[in-house]
């Protein structure tokens, strides 16, 4: 096994994990200031959000210049005792590294665009005009066209997927694929363990001349034409190559926000010279509420179906065994926080504890974002002008226009807004709740959940987790194949097996005391949300239990 396939990851968004210099954004001598915490938690992997400088257009996923750490953050001295004091403590380091374009501030497209010889014109992807217009109808997904003019030949556009600033590269170009590597391979002599590849799906382009068929939009997003197309594989084939000749264990996490399970085996197959695991957006089970047409998809109101969860781990262990691992997760900084965004059916901490023993002690690596391990909940803004991310303008905008009011609007971006999860993290009960002395870059109503206030709490959900991330570490949990069990739709219950030991999970998802018949009488448990009752070959949940149970064979 690689060091990774046990790897148990902290997710961090850097500018709001922890502030060191009093400037109201957190800084990589926060995540120094906190490596202990993170050991103590039980995790062993800690992945950053992107470092790199940037204009900060897409909070960092714009790079402007990938040898450097932005300013905001820190310095390379920072970033040195960072890896150094993380080693120490045998903790992993994987940074976000954005592969699929570049900002229209880095050099490279600063040259394409001024130097009509540039050699890096090839590095990103052009087309002329067609009739005066845009070459095609496709849209981005930051709204409106995903080309822009040239903006020093008008009869030239470039391609951008994301926002108009964040230029495409071109993975038909050796070069780029050669470049992207060279990063790569900077950072791991800096002593990184890995990457995240963010948006590795979308590199490779269908035929340009080609129109989308959809009409009800004159932009619509169609990803048809640029996600997870063949050519992806084979463009990532020489990076990943380069990356492992150089550094063998290096960890290649793969953002694949729209993979099915089937996808990601193709990405992930052994000496594939793709991914080592990949991560989607869509594995939690959700259920939506479409019955509002003007609501678009990411907006609308929903709620955790635990039939839909069974189908999808089910799906993922079994088309995913003997081939990689699958990443359990409920979030991230893309969208909002698990306990506001799943309309969850009571506010207790015994959900958030099932939640978290329920997913994590499946088969696959948990990933953890900062702030879920004390039952965070995402900030909660006053007033809709406090938005400004595009996401949160483009619906103002349209509910405005069908006479929306604006306590409506504001209910709909709280709930789901992604913003609303990168507020800064709660460390104590002071006025910026230890996140620094400054008011926080992202600001807004917190919940009163902070780590002083848990550490000391047997009973808190930090206190759960610390216990959760043990026994994760047992043989079975870890290692051991998965089966789901048919049980009460109610229940969500799976084994874990070795040659050695079994594992057992149960969680009752009711308001009711449930009965649970174990598949056999030798059971030790060794982690529940509240007290169980066994008798002899039955277990008693009450509403919202769960518990983890282990055998020796």
């Amino acid at each position: 096994m690689n060091w990774y396939d046990k790897a148990i990851i902290y997710q961090i968004y850097p500018k709001s994990f922890q502030d060191t210099n009093d400037d109201g954004i957190g800084d990589l001598q926060g995540v120094t200031k906190r490596l202990g915490y993170i050991k103590d938690m039980g995790f062993n992997t800690i992945w950053l959000n992107p470092i790199f400088v940037s204009p900060q257009v897409d909070n960092g996923y714009d790079v402007s210049n990938y040898f450097a750490i932005d300013p905001i953050l820190g310095d390379t001295d920072d970033f040195s005792e960072m890896i150094e004091e993380a080693h120490k403590l045998d903790l992993h380091i994987i940074l976000d590294l954005p592969i699929n374009h570049t900002s229209d501030e880095h050099p490279w497209f600063k040259d394409a665009v001024n130097n009509a010889n540039s050699i890096f014109k090839d590095y990103y992807i052009w087309h002329d005009a067609v009739d005066g217009h845009e070459p095609n109808n496709w849209g981005s997904f930051f709204g409106g066209s995903v080309w822009e003019k040239n903006p020093t030949k008008s009869d030239e556009y470039y391609f951008h997927l994301f926002d108009k600033k964040m230029p495409d590269l071109n993975w038909k170009n050796p070069e780029v694929q050669k470049s992207v590597a060279d990063i790569a391979k900077f950072w791991l002599e800096k002593g990184v363990d890995g990457f995240r590849l963010d948006a590795f799906i979308h590199i490779a382009k269908a035929n340009l001349d080609q129109n989308s068929l959809i009409t009800d939009e004159k932009f619509p997003i169609d990803d048809i034409f640029y996600a997870k197309l063949p050519a992806v594989k084979d463009y990532m084939a020489g990076f990943v190559k380069e990356i492992k000749e150089y550094k063998p264990d290096a960890f290649l996490f793969g953002e694949a926000s729209s993979a099915k399970a089937r996808d990601a085996a193709e990405y992930t197959r052994p000496n594939g010279n793709v991914c080592d695991v990949v991560v989607n957006s869509d594995n939690y089970g959700e259920v939506y509420d479409d019955s509002n047409a003007d609501i678009p998809k990411f907006f609308q109101d929903r709620r955790l179906s635990l039939d839909s969860l069974k189908q999808t781990y089910v799906t993922w262990e079994s088309v995913l065994d003997h081939v990689s691992l699958p990443t359990l997760t409920w979030g991230n900084h893309d969208i909002s926080r698990v306990l506001d965004r799943l309309n969850l059916p009571v506010k207790d901490d015994k959900v958030t504890k099932l939640l978290a023993m329920l997913l994590f002690l499946q088969r696959g690596i948990p990933v953890v974002y900062y702030g879920e391990e004390i039952g965070m909940h995402g900030l909660k803004y006053q007033k809709i002008a406090d938005f400004d991310d595009q996401r949160a303008l483009d619906l103002i905008k349209s509910l405005h226009l069908k006479s929306y009011d604006d306590e409506t609007i504001l209910k709909f971006l709280n709930n789901q807004d992604e913003m609303t999860a990168r507020g800064p993290m709660q460390w104590d009960d002071s006025q910026y709740c230890g996140f620094s002395t400054q008011q926080p870059w992202n600001w807004a109503q917190t919940d009163a959940n902070n780590v002083d206030q848990e550490i000391i709490d047997d009973n808190s959900v930090m206190t759960f987790y610390r216990k959760l991330l043990r026994v994760k570490k047992h043989e079975c949990f870890t290692d051991g194949n998965y089966q789901l069990l048919i049980t009460d739709s109610k229940i969500y219950a799976y084994l874990r097996k070795t040659t050695e030991s079994e594992g057992l999970v149960v969680a009752n998802f009711s308001d009711q005391k449930k009965t649970f018949v174990l598949p056999k009488a030798a059971w030790k448990s060794v982690l529940t949300n509240e007290s169980i009752k066994k008798t002899g070959g039955t277990i008693e949940l009450g509403p919202w239990g769960c518990c983890a149970l282990e055998s020796r064979k």
